[in-house]
């Protein structure tokens, strides 16, 4: 992935980052030490990084047994409602593909059959365009409402409940 950077500084800034979680190429490592041997300021930016990296390692962070498994079945239920989600809309898009398939092949038929009758009734070509349109359209707009009516309901249920941390 080739990355444009403002400078050549926040290039090696991004490049050390790279190298400290070892996803760096040869070529970029390259680049990086010949950027650092002429670059003091990138030296002491790269070291304060190494520096704040080695004192997050030597924190410990720890959970009660409760919270490790309040979070594990909250997640659980998260995976479970995306599925749920993911099947729900399945009707939707198997919909939406036949009312686009039926509106592409049925569109000469279907404009001949309104305009055979619409001068057999002798009416109003505005009426009989009109008929057709609706006609045309209704399977997609039926489409498209089901669509409406189910997509608030995996919105809210798929928003998730974000508790502020105490300290």
């Amino acid at each position: 992935m080739v990355r444009r950077f403002s400078d050549e500084h926040a290039r090696a800034e991004e490049l050390a980052g790279s190298r400290i979680a070892g996803i760096i190429s040869d070529a970029e490592s390259q680049w990086l030490d010949n950027h650092l041997a002429e670059c003091p300021a990138c030296v002491a930016e790269a070291e304060q990084m190494l520096a704040a990296i080695s004192a997050l390692k030597t924190v410990s962070i720890s959970a009660r047994a409760q919270l490790v498994q309040n979070t594990q079945r909250q997640v659980r239920n998260l995976c479970v409602q995306s599925r749920q989600r993911r099947r729900r809309m399945r009707p939707v898009w198997v919909s939406s593909a036949l009312a686009s398939a039926w509106m592409a092949c049925a569109t000469p038929y279907l404009w001949q059959s309104f305009d055979l009758t619409g001068h057999w009734l002798h009416i109003p070509d505005l009426l009989w365009q009109m008929g057709f349109l609706v006609t045309w359209f209704t399977p997609a707009l039926t489409g498209a409402a089901v669509a409406l009516w189910l997509r608030p309901h995996a919105a809210e249920k798929a928003r998730p409940q974000m508790n502020r941390a105490t300290a």
